[in-house]
């Protein structure tokens, strides 16, 4: 399977149901460079973010939400959050 990929003008609505609407293969396709995915939960009776790349590779651990948009944002990287 190939897939193109085209900078499109969306609205931060429409990117995120883009991005939820995609394959795994898709996803996979988009790199770690690219798109990172966020998943929270517990984690020592604390609160935790876990990013992880398009390929399934944790990344990074924050205490806090603001932590990861400000990494996210810093480093241009698009969020898609799972759940």
């Amino acid at each position: 399977m190939t897939m193109n990929m085209h900078r499109i003008e969306k609205s931060s609505d429409q990117l995120i149901t883009a991005l939820r609407q995609m394959t795994v293969e898709q996803l996979l396709q988009l790199g770690t460079r690219q798109v990172v995915y966020l998943k929270a939960g517990m984690h020592d009776g604390e609160m935790a973010f876990v990013l992880y790349g398009a390929d399934g590779t944790s990344l990074m651990t924050f205490d806090s939400f603001a932590d990861v948009v400000d990494m996210v944002a810093a480093n241009g990287l698009y969020l898609a959050v799972t759940h």
